[in-house]
């Protein structure tokens, strides 16, 4: 019995999804606000990050500068990285329904890349900086502040992977559909 109720569930007929124009202009819309929202906070973290660390540079000397600059270094790279790879790119006004899609879609291939990769060029960049902050807090002897840093840096890069990760799967579901309806509409 079960096996025959899954074949009538798969042989029954599919009702063609249909999207106007209208709807796939303002859903590309809503995707851009989102992206550049996301991409604002990126930069707002940058900033707060730039305004803690920098006075460290004028105040450590030699060796001790080390940590601070490397994580500046990291944070100068995730900001071009950021505005390179995921600033939105606007689906034209004066595409028709079809090339609108594709528009569309294309986009969130590429945001799909750069969210694939966002450990290398998002989050990797702040292990050389956080490594050798371990290295001298530890050359000094650990302590509840480095603790603290290093509980806090592996909590972000966790949560930050976890996050890109569903949103990457998110983008991969909504690319499957959009390439279904670029199939039906050809």
């Amino acid at each position: 019995m079960p096996d025959d109720m899954r074949e009538l569930w798969q042989k029954q007929d599919t009702e063609k999804v249909t999207i106007t124009l209208d709807e796939i202009r303002r859903e590309a819309w809503r995707f851009e606000r989102k992206v550049y929202r996301q991409n604002m906070r990126g930069y707002v973290a940058a900033a707060v990050a730039i305004a803690w660390l920098s006075p460290l540079l004028w105040r450590n000397h030699g060796w001790h500068l080390a940590p601070a600059a490397l994580a500046l270094a990291g944070v100068l790279y995730m900001v071009y990285q950021l505005h390179r790879r995921g600033a939105a790119r606007e689906v034209r006004a004066d595409l028709g329904r079809s090339a609108s899609i594709e528009s569309h879609r294309r986009e969130l291939e590429r945001q799909l890349d750069a969210l694939r990769a966002v450990r290398a060029w998002y989050l990797l960049p702040f292990v050389p900086g956080a490594a050798v902050y371990v290295v001298e807090v530890i050359d000094h002897g650990p302590d509840q502040r480095m603790t603290l840093s290093a509980v806090i840096f592996v909590i972000l890069f966790a949560g930050g992977s976890l996050l890109n990760w569903l949103a990457a799967r998110k983008l991969d579901r909504r690319i499957s559909e959009l390439k279904a309806l670029e199939r039906d509409s050809q």
